[in-house]
């Protein structure tokens, strides 16, 4: 049996119930698992799940340089041969419950975190204080290690910018994203992972 090969890098994803944690792995990762249950009744007017155990995804960063954003690939799809000659990081992104009484999960989660993802739903200001308790908790939970906060559901009617998100939570910057649209998605994870952990 071979070993098992670890991941470059490690990535947390956090944020609020319901902020589209589940939906960017699996945007990113097709194949990505997640542990979960139907949600008991719609939210916002949206049927669906909720995760409660994790989500768990694969992805590969290639680049040509090491200055390019490069492409990001669903680890089940990268074979070494279509990317002959490139700076090639496999990257393990691990989604965790929202819910504030879920923390025991996302405890046993982040250990050789490299990088957190914390989403909040642009679109549903009730959610600013579970953001910020997210928040607090990557701060006290993280050192040394890089964070984003990613304003999710850009495509939404009623979605605030990524600047009033910033304002929501306290941070100096909050990136947009449409989680849904796999190319934007991905255009917009490349920079943010060069920005972050390119070497």
């Amino acid at each position: 049996m071979s070993a098992l090969t670890p991941y470059d890098y490690k990535i947390f994803v956090t944020g609020p119930f319901q902020s589209g944690k589940t939906t960017l792995i699996h945007t990113l990762d097709p194949y990505a698992i997640s542990i979960d249950r139907p949600l008991p009744r719609p939210y916002r007017g949206v049927s669906g799940t909720t995760t409660t155990g994790f989500d768990l995804g694969r992805i590969a960063w290639v680049r040509e340089e090491e200055l390019d954003d490069g492409i990001i690939v669903p680890r089940n799809d990268y074979t070494p041969e279509d990317h002959n000659g490139c700076i090639v990081k496999e990257i393990e992104l691990r989604g965790v419950p929202g819910p504030l009484h879920f923390k025991f999960v996302r405890d046993t989660m982040r250990n050789n975190s490299n990088a957190v993802f914390l989403l909040v739903d642009s679109s549903d200001p009730d959610m600013i204080e579970d953001a910020k308790s997210h928040l607090q908790e990557v701060h006290l939970s993280f050192h040394g290690i890089p964070h984003v906060v990613f304003a999710s559901k850009q495509d939404r009617h009623d979605a605030v910018s990524p600047e009033e998100v910033a304002e929501w939570v306290g941070v100096d910057e909050a990136i947009g994203i449409t989680t849904h649209d796999a190319q934007a998605c991905r255009s917009t994870i490349t920079r943010v992972l060069r920005s972050l952990l390119a070497s």
